[in-house]
């Protein structure tokens, strides 16, 4: 049958047919299926029209299929439960999932974050595979795409990003910033306030999607600023920077903990007023009812929890 000729075919027929099979019965057809008698007399009558056979003869037992009718009976069976299964979504089985999830995210995130569920992942859904970038590298534009699923994004409180109709966003937890500087750095032997902070010369992990820092935007509301000497990718390369040298490296006290415990630095409070660091996790509605991005997207948020729960 082609496209066309299907698309006439009503699958309330193809039930009545199901259950008089079974039933032989067009009395107790009508019971099951809530329907009048004459109601499953004129569905068997487009039904015998629709097959071009007669379907069934009336005998004192009740209705006696056709040979016709007896071979569509296996056919139709699995055709009505092939239609049930499309219209009831299979049970997710975590243990058994096989599929890749995209993620993106700021090097901290990795340390803190993606480190603590990590181990989760491997042993709770072992047919789960994860691809990370660089925020810097793909972000918000490939989610709008469908090329990323996650994106964990750090940014200043009033820094959201437009994030149009399409992508939800949620935030992980909140940290404060904080000022990193070598052992011997001049400025811990000094008062250290905004004068001082802004003498000093300074490192910064740029962001070309949010580009400049809120802290950054209100010094220059007062016609200050800082000087910025090198512009770095990542975190790290910051650190081992700032380590090396005088620069002050101003950055979220989760990543200064970390930093203090592998590099020779010292940590000052930011001298300057700012607002809180958010960590927000992104994703696009599309995923909103797979199972599998359910689940990640808990364990983020569990992992960005224990963050607080430290704190």
């Amino acid at each position: 049958m082609e496209s066309s000729q299907l698309s006439r075919v009503n699958i309330n027929l193809l039930v009545t047919l199901q259950v008089l099979l079974k039933e032989r019965n067009a009395s107790a057809t009508a019971n099951q299926l809530n329907l009048s008698q004459s109601s499953v007399s004129k569905n068997l009558a487009q039904l015998r029209h629709l097959f071009n056979d007669p379907l069934f003869h009336r005998s004192a037992r009740g209705l006696i299929p056709t040979a016709y009718a007896l071979a569509l009976e296996p056919k139709l069976t699995s055709a009505l439960s092939a239609m049930s299964q499309l219209f009831s979504p299979e049970e997710f089985d975590l243990s058994s999932y096989q599929g890749c999830i995209r993620l993106s995210m700021q090097e901290s995130a990795f340390e803190f974050i993606a480190g603590a569920f990590i181990s989760k992942v491997l042993s709770k859904a072992p047919g789960m595979k994860l691809n990370t970038w660089f925020k810097d590298n793909i972000s918000l534009e490939q989610l709008n795409q469908g090329q990323l699923d996650f994106v964990i994004l750090p940014h200043d409180i009033g820094q959201t990003p437009n994030l149009g109709n399409l992508l939800n966003i949620r935030e992980l937890y909140r940290d404060e910033l904080v000022c990193l500087v070598q052992e011997n750095h001049p400025a811990l032997s000094r008062p250290w306030d905004q004068d001082a902070y802004l003498g000093c010369r300074h490192i910064h992990v740029r962001d070309n999607e949010l580009g400049q820092p809120v802290f950054d935007k209100n010094l220059a509301k007062q016609g200050l600023q800082r000087d910025i000497a090198i512009n770095v990718p990542d975190f790290n390369t910051a650190g081992s920077l700032c380590s090396r040298s005088d620069l002050v490296f101003t950055t979220s006290s989760t990543w200064a903990k970390f930093a203090l415990s592998h590099k020779p630095l010292r940590q000052l409070p930011m001298p300057c007023p700012s607002l809180p660091v958010v960590y927000s996790l992104i994703w696009h509605q599309r995923s909103d009812l797979d199972p599998a991005h359910l689940w990640l997207k808990n364990q983020i948020i569990q992992a960005a929890q224990s963050i607080n729960a430290k704190d």
